[in-house]
C-alpha cells in the first residue's frame, strides 16, 4: 500500500532542511508526546509513531535522497523498513522487529526488566560415591559444562558492527520517564543505555544469546561424614549471569552406594556377624572389618540370637566433627544343615543335658519334657 504521509509536514521542516534542524525538531517532538500524558493514548501513539518513521527516513542519508527522488505517493512501507536485508539481498537475522520499533511507548513500551543484571543459572550434578569415601571425606574431580559470555560480542548476543537502528523504547531519546508530571524525571534508557541506538544483526557466534557453552574440571572437596542425599555448593561455578549479574552455584547432590555388609543407621555402622553353634555357645575371638580394617573382637560365651556388641567410635565421623558413631554387631547363631555322625552324638548328649531348659527359662507354662 503506497504511503500519503510527507515526512517534512510531520517533522514540521522545510525540505531542504539541515541534519542538525530535522534531529532538533524530533528531539522536540519526541519529549513531547512521550514524555506528555494524553488523555487519548491512542491517537498519542499514532502520532508518535509518524514522527518516528520520519525522522527514520530523514535523518538516514540514501533513504531521504531515494524518497525526496521518487516522492511521497510511489515510496511504500515495505521500502521504507527493508533492514532485513543485507547489500547482498540476503536476509540478515534481526533481534528486534518492526513491531518492537514502533511499540507503543506511551503504554510502557517493551520491558527493561530483562536487563538488570541477573544472577547466572545454577548447575546440578549427581555424584555416587562409596561408603568408606562418605565416612573418610575425599577429593573428587567432576566435569561440567558452563554457559560464559560470548568473546566475539562481550555477552551482549549482537553483532556491534553490524547496522543499527533507533531504539523502539525511548524513540531514539536516549532517555525514559519515570513518574508524571509535575513530579516526572528522566532516567537513561535500560535497552539503549543512553546511545539512542540498538544493534539489529545478532552475533554469529554465539547466534544472538550471548554466550557459549565450555567443559570444565572441577574439583570438588567432599568433607566426611556426609550421607545419602546431602548436597555439596560450590558458589560462583554455575553458569555466567547476565548483564553483569553474578554466576550461579553449582549444586552437587551426594548419593552413597550400598554396602557389600555395612549398613549405616544415622552416624551408626549395622554388621551381621555369623557365629556358629558352638561359637555363641562357649565364646570366641573373631576378626571382624571396620573402617579402619580388620578388628579381633571377643565374643563371650552364651551369647543369643539378636544380641549385639557395640565397639565404641568405630562408626561414621560426625558431619560437622566432635566425634564418631559407633559400630554394632548384630549376632546371627549359625545352625548346621548337615552334621556327621559324631556331631549328631554331639549334639544328642546336649540334648539329654539341657533337656526342655529353653523353654523353661523362657518361662513357659506347661509340663517339661522329662514329665511327659
Amino acid at each position: 500500500m503506497a504511503s500519503k504521509k510527507d515526512y517534512y509536514d510531520i517533522l514540521g521542516v522545510r525540505r531542504g532542511a539541515s541534519d542538525e534542524e530535522i534531529e532538533k525538531a524530533y528531539q522536540k517532538l519526541a519529549r513531547t508526546y512521550q514524555f506528555v500524558p494524553q488523555p487519548d493514548n491512542k491517537a498519542t501513539d499514532f502520532r508518535f509513531k509518524e514522527i518516528l518513521e520520519a525522522y527514520e527516513i530523514l535523518s538516514d542519508k540514501s533513504r531521504r535522497e531515494r524518497y525526496d527522488r521518487t516522492g511521497m505517493d510511489l515510496f511504500s512501507q515495505e521500502d521504507l523498513w527493508d533492514e532485513g536485508l543485507d547489500e547482498s539481498g540476503e536476509e540478515e537475522s534481526g533481534l528486534e522487529g518492526f513491531e518492537d520499533l514502533l511499540g507503543p511507548v506511551s503504554r510502557g513500551g517493551a520491558s527493561s526488566a530483562g536487563l538488570a543484571p541477573q544472577k547466572g543459572r545454577e548447575i546440578g550434578l549427581t555424584l555416587e560415591i562409596g561408603l568408606e569415601c562418605a565416612a573418610r571425606g575425599a577429593e573428587k574431580e567432576v566435569q561440567v559444562f558452563q554457559e560464559i559470555p560470548c568473546s566475539s560480542c562481550g555477552g551482549r548476543g549482537v553483532d556491534a558492527k553490524g547496522p543499527q537502528k533507533l531504539c523502539g523504547l525511548c524513540g531514539g531519546a536516549g532517555q525514559i520517564q519515570v513518574g508524571l508530571p509535575p513530579g516526572a524525571v528522566a532516567k537513561e534508557c535500560d535497552r539503549c543505555q543512553g546511545r539512542r541506538k540498538v544493534f539489529v544483526r545478532s552475533c554469529k557466534s554465539c547466534s544472538g544469546k550471548g554466550w557459549v557453552g565450555r567443559k570444565r574440571s572441577v574439583r570438588l572437596q567432599i568433607p566426611a561424614g556426609v550421607s545419602d542425599h546431602c548436597r555439596v555448593v560450590l558458589t560462583r561455578m554455575g553458569h555466567a549471569g547476565k548483564n553483569g549479574g553474578p554466576r550461579g552455584d553449582l549444586v552437587v547432590a551426594i548419593r552413597v552406594e550400598k554396602h557389600p555388609y555395612f549398613e549405616r543407621r544415622g552416624d551408626d555402622l549395622y554388621l551381621e556377624l555369623p557365629l556358629a553353634i558352638w561359637e555363641a555357645a562357649l565364646g570366641t575371638e573373631i576378626e571382624v572389618p571396620t573402617l579402619d580394617g580388620a578388628l579381633r573382637v571377643k565374643i563371650p560365651a552364651g551369647v543369643q540370637p539378636g544380641d549385639h556388641i557395640r565397639l565404641a567410635g568405630r562408626g561414621v565421623p560426625f558431619l560437622h566433627g566432635g566425634g564418631r558413631g559407633d559400630q554394632i554387631l548384630a549376632l546371627r547363631i549359625q545352625i548346621p544343615r548337615k552334621m556327621d555322625e559324631k556331631s549328631r552324638k554331639m549334639m544328642e548328649g546336649l540334648r539329654r543335658h539341657g533337656r526342655a531348659g529353653a523353654r523353661r527359662h523362657g518361662g513357659w507354662p506347661g509340663r517339661s519334657e522329662k514329665e511327659d
